[in-house]
């Protein structure tokens, strides 16, 4: 079954929703910097418009903060295999450490303006196509 919201589905985001949505953003981001820096710490990167994932600091998003009007958090984590040559197929898996943490900043309320960041787990073997020696 497939449906399609329309214009009258829409839910309107009240001017009191918005000064929640962007009460909390202090609270996210360090919920988000603390998971990040959970043992062994993870690789924090800024995803550019390209999707270069730049190396950043804890620093870098707490300071972005003060140009967020909502932020959110997301993870994920894959078991992997290979199923051809480079080629390799993941499955959704739950783990209490993920494997990518990802941070929205959302810097306007029209979904114009984002900054994304992304943390990875520091064991490379979740990710094995970056492993050479797997092919």
């Amino acid at each position: 079954m497939f449906s399609c919201p329309t214009v009258e589905d829409q839910l309107i985001t009240l001017d009191e929703d918005r000064l929640t949505l962007q009460q909390a953003v202090p609270e996210i981001i360090k919920y988000f910097a603390s998971l990040v820096q959970m043992q062994p710490a993870y690789k924090l990167f800024l995803v550019d418009q390209e999707e270069q994932k730049i190396p950043t600091s804890v620093t870098t998003v707490e300071n972005a903060a003060s140009k967020t009007v909502i932020a959110e958090v997301y993870t994920e984590s894959y078991n992997s295999s290979l199923t051809g040559a480079n080629c390799w197929r993941g499955k959704s898996v739950e783990r209490l450490d993920p494997d990518e943490i990802r941070l929205t900043l959302h810097l306007d309320w029209d979904e114009n303006e984002f900054i994304f960041f992304e943390a990875q787990h520091p064991d490379l073997s979740r990710f094995p196509w970056t492993d050479t020696t797997a092919e």
